[in-house]
């Protein structure tokens, strides 16, 4: 291709995204324009626009850029080629098979208010004739979501008033939480359960089990995700399959710590 049918804002752009696929930690904007040999200000703006975009996530603690997770939704290839998908696929199929349910994983955007889709697993052989609407990349609120609950309850009432002073409370559906008190009751639930639940809160008639995935620090590091139909399931029935969801989100965590 001729170089003169290059558009130097998006080659520069990209050069980001393979400079940032260098550094698994995270770079700052320093690291990046050392690296490209580019000014500090064009860095800025470029990277700005790749993170309005999501593609790439900038660390809320030490403010580094990582690659975000929008290019897993535009290429299957990259979570192929991340060992924790390696390891959890196999897994969560045969979960999901089991309990013909989809199975999400999901993790915090860079906000901490949202959700992002990571990996969504359906049945193999589903006899239900619904499917789901969800797609990998997407986000979704913490508020109403049982992933958003679950991912959060890490941190404590003091911190998750923090992060969520700034969110507008939009009611989804008839139970919604309305605000962070009723928000935070419920993490103290999922504190004491083990376990979060969405009870059609984002999507009316969608209900949703959530059970979470540890990293090697021993935090959360994903949340692993069974959601079903009110056509096809009670909230109940979710709630009866956390105990082989347990043993599958255990199963991910204890292989995961030593990758």
């Amino acid at each position: 291709m001729n170089d003169n049918n290059l558009v130097q804002s998006v080659d520069r752009a990209l050069s980001i995204l393979e400079v940032l696929a260098d550094f698994p930690n995270g770079a700052g904007i320093t690291e990046i324009s050392k690296s490209l040999g580019l000014s500090k200000a064009t860095v800025h703006r470029l990277i700005s626009t790749l993170k309005s975009r999501d593609f790439v996530n900038q660390s809320r603690d030490t403010e580094q850029y990582h690659l975000g997770y929008k290019l897993l939704y535009l290429s299957n290839c990259v979570s192929k080629n991340m060992d924790i998908f390696k390891v959890s696929r196999p897994i969560i199929s045969r979960f999901a098979d089991t309990v013909d349910a989809t199975v999400h994983l999901s993790t915090l955007d860079d906000s901490n208010t949202n959700i992002i889709y990571v990996d969504k697993i359906e049945p193999s052989n589903s006899n239900k004739t619904f499917v789901m609407s969800s797609k990998v990349g997407k986000k979704a609120p913490c508020y109403c979501t049982a992933a958003g609950k679950l991912l959060l309850s890490d941190y404590s009432d003091e911190e998750i008033r923090e992060i969520m002073k700034d969110v507008d409370f939009k009611i989804h559906t008839e139970r919604t939480i309305k605000n962070i008190d009723e928000f935070i009751d419920e993490v103290h639930e999922v504190r004491e359960k083990g376990y979060a639940l969405d009870k059609h809160e984002y999507d009316s008639g969608i209900i949703c089990i959530s059970m979470p995935i540890y990293g090697s620090n021993g935090k959360i590091q994903l949340a692993m995700s069974v959601t079903g139909l009110i056509i096809y399931s009670t909230v109940e029935d979710l709630i009866g399959l956390k105990d082989s969801l347990g043993k599958v989100s255990k199963e991910i965590s204890n292989t995961i710590k030593y990758l």
